[in-house]
């Protein structure tokens, strides 16, 4: 048997002594030292029948408790799968109700489809019938264009080939003054030269008759002085043949 227990300084509680490990088995808490302090105490004091009283008060107060979780515990699990229950309903039912508000989009979207389709057919009928019609007004416009094209490039061809025409008159008319004015040229270099020659000819002529009149005026005067040459000559003779005659007379 354990020892006795000991009590708090001012008696109202026992001082029990708490083991170093907590018990793991029954055979172990009921040998552990605060349980054998326990029992000495109410052995000791004759507390068996208050100790038992005490013991079945707490052990009901603790099923009392118990019991009362366990009602909550239930009315909480009872609580929770009628709300469940009710979710599930309600879940049911927002699912029923969203299905059919589903069904009733699906209808409602498919009729505004069929509208908008319609519509657009409709549209397209007024597009194409805009687009061909705007087709046929360009392809007349285009048509058009391309005749006022023809006719303008005719008429700039039929100008240019009266242009064309014209500048190759010119061109014969200016090829034919350019071959007068060449033969002008040719004519008059001609006359030119045929009048240079004619005067190159009678400058030589001239010269030729300057040099035989010098010719002719050195010839003559040669022939002068020659002539005087003879008849001073002749006179000294003469005048040499009466000094002779003289001379003899004496």
């Amino acid at each position: 048997m354990a020892s006795k227990v000991n009590l708090s300084k001012d008696g109202s509680s026992i001082d029990f002594k708490a083991s170093e490990s907590l018990p793991t088995t029954a055979k172990k808490f009921r040998q552990s030292p605060e349980i054998q302090g326990f029992y000495s105490f109410v052995y000791d004091n004759g507390l068996q029948r208050e100790s038992y009283e005490i013991l079945t008060a707490i052990i009901n107060a603790r099923k009392a408790k118990r019991a009362e979780e366990v009602a909550a515990i239930q009315a909480a699990l009872e609580a929770e799968s009628r709300a469940k229950a009710e979710a599930k309903a309600k879940a049911k039912a927002e699912a029923k109700a969203l299905r059919e508000a589903e069904r009733q989009a699906s209808r409602e979207a498919a009729l505004h489809a069929k509208m908008i389709e319609k519509e657009r057919i409709a549209k397209e009928k007024v597009r194409a019938k805009a687009k061909a019609e705007a087709e046929k007004a360009r392809a007349k416009e285009k048509a058009e264009d391309l005749k006022a094209k023809k006719i303008a490039f005719a008429k700039k061809a039929a100008e240019a080939k009266k242009l064309a025409m014209a500048k190759k008159a010119d061109a014969i008319k200016a090829k034919k003054v350019a071959e007068a004015k060449k033969t002008a040229a040719i004519k008059t270099k001609k006359a030119e030269e045929a009048k240079k020659a004619a005067i190159a000819k009678k400058a030589a002529e001239a010269k030729k008759l300057a040099m035989d009149k010098k010719a002719d005026a050195i010839k003559a005067k040669k022939a002068a002085e020659a002539k005087k040459l003879a008849v001073a000559k002749k006179a000294a003779a003469i005048k040499t043949k009466k000094a002779k005659k003289t001379n003899k007379k004496r």
